[in-house]
């Protein structure tokens, strides 16, 4: 039988500091602070980019929604990881479908819109 968790009287005191002093110390955030979550429209003018790339021994897969107004506008999100790298593209490649707006994949990042210098 499992012993019942006990805390010693220090650490719990220690505890009780710390929650009281973050009750002080947070505020609640404004409307300006979640306008990330809000302001989404610029996602229906986004081309998804599948990324996949080997991480901890796996094959990643992450998709990258970028704007096509603006390249420099996008999200990056992990989705799968898989050891082999066949069934990680064909992965990618359906995630990428599924996920796009537009299901012909006609929407693509305009690269001149970075203005890269060559220097």
């Amino acid at each position: 039988m499992k012993s019942p968790f006990r805390i010693d009287s220090n650490t719990y005191a220690q505890l009780m500091k710390g929650l009281n002093d973050t009750f002080f110390s947070e505020k609640k955030g404004n409307s300006s602070d979640f306008r990330l979550y809000f302001d989404d429209l610029w996602l229906s003018d986004t081309a998804v980019i599948d990324d996949i790339h080997k991480s901890k021994g796996e094959w990643a897969v992450d998709l990258v929604f970028a704007s096509i107004h603006n390249p420099l506008k996008f999200i990056r999100r992990f989705i799968v990881s898989h050891p082999c790298p066949k069934r990680a593209a064909q992965k990618a490649h359906f995630m990428r479908r599924l996920a796009a707006k537009d299901q012909r994949g006609t929407l693509e990042v305009n690269i001149e819109l970075l203005n890269l210098c060559q220097n």
